[in-house]
């Protein structure tokens, strides 16, 4: 008489034998490949020729004739010192106690300058660094540099002086 269960140990190592081939193949019987590598989202990306690079035009726009007039008279409205601001600023205040018609209001060391008031105008004086020395200009009460009037009679006296 042949028992069962001799008859169950071939079968079994049968299906074991083909449930590890299946396994080491990735179950290819279940898979479509199709579906996925055919899909929107694993297409390289395309941009659009007119969207890759920003829009330049507007930011290339070179100023007029009329704008190289102001940059000479703003160079010229400056005086160009060798010494740094922090060695000038005593000798720009000796300066200007010279000068008949000056009057100091006052004083700003840490900022390098003095409120002034000559010919009945009032204005600050600044110093500040500058490529290796320093710069003196006017400025007025809105912070626009100064190039007529009596800062600027002003700023040749000083110069003179200096």
């Amino acid at each position: 008489m042949t028992s069962t269960p001799r008859l169950m140990r071939p079968l079994l190592l049968g299906a074991v034998v083909v449930a590890l081939a299946s396994a080491s193949s990735g179950c290819s019987w279940f898979k479509h490949k199709s579906s996925y590598t055919s899909s929107v989202e694993n297409r390289p990306l395309e941009v659009p020729p007119d969207l890759d690079l920003p829009d330049t035009s507007a930011a290339t726009l070179l100023p007029g004739s009329a704008g190289l007039g102001a940059a000479q008279a703003t160079a010229a409205a400056a005086i160009s010192l060798s010494d740094s601001a922090t060695d000038a600023y005593p000798r720009i205040g000796k300066a200007l106690e010279g000068i008949a018609g000056v009057a100091i209001n006052g004083r700003a060391e840490a900022l390098g300058s003095y409120d002034v008031t000559y010919q009945g105008q009032s204005f600050l004086l600044r110093v500040q660094d500058s490529n290796g020395g320093s710069r003196l200009m006017a400025l007025s009460a809105d912070g626009r540099i100064l190039t007529s009037g009596p800062a600027a009679d002003l700023m040749q006296a000083i110069k003179s002086k200096l």
